[in-house]
């Protein structure tokens, strides 16, 4: 059987709860038809989306994950600046960045190099950000004033640190109303002295 799966990263709930208070600032003091917003117990910095995998490899998946977060400490991850992909100007999904990556991308790397047999390394890009809403498709065809307020107020926001000390593998349910994202696995990185 096939599950749609990904690997990923959560903040701790107090950048949660802040990153939420910024969606809902968003929503309240820039408005924008059309789009989808983050809710807060999806909020999740992907690592890797693995889609659909046969569901016998996921105990492999766990174990490679294990080795590899073994191996990497903790870290600590500071939400900064507001984007969209592909463009600002052409939103589709509006995202909240990261400053100093080179942490969860050289974690990001590692998962990407380590689980080669369910996902190509080559084709698997990694540009550290956490979604915050996604465009409707009859919404992108006509470009926001929102947006240009948003990004010219807030595109340089800076929402502090977050302690990330696991890895963790989801499942994603598609479901009408948006996705439900189940914890299947839990991987603790190395602990800082």
């Amino acid at each position: 059987m096939l599950k749609r799966l990904f690997i990923a990263v959560d903040p701790e709930p107090a950048m949660q709860e802040t990153i939420f208070r910024l969606i809902s600032t968003i929503k309240r003091e820039y408005p924008i038809k059309g789009v989808r917003y983050t809710v807060p117990q999806n909020l999740h910095l992907t690592l890797l989306f693995l889609g659909d995998t046969d569901e016998k490899l996921i105990p492999k998946i766990c174990d490679k994950l294990n080795r590899i977060c073994n191996s990497m400490p903790e870290f600590d991850l500071a939400f900064a600046n507001l984007g969209a992909f592909p463009s600002r100007h052409n939103p589709r999904i509006l995202w909240l960045g990261v400053n100093e990556p080179e942490p969860v991308t050289a974690l990001a790397k590692s998962i990407i190099s380590g689980l080669h047999f369910v996902a190509e390394p080559d084709k698997s890009r990694f540009f550290p950000h956490l979604t915050l809403g996604r465009v409707a498709g009859n919404a992108r065809k006509v470009p926001g004033e929102g947006f240009s307020r948003l990004f010219a107020k807030q595109g340089n926001i800076n929402l502090g640190s977050t302690r990330i000390r696991e890895v963790l593998l989801y499942q994603s349910t598609l479901r009408p109303e948006g996705p439900v994202y189940t914890v299947l696995s839990r991987h603790a990185l190395q602990k800082r002295c």
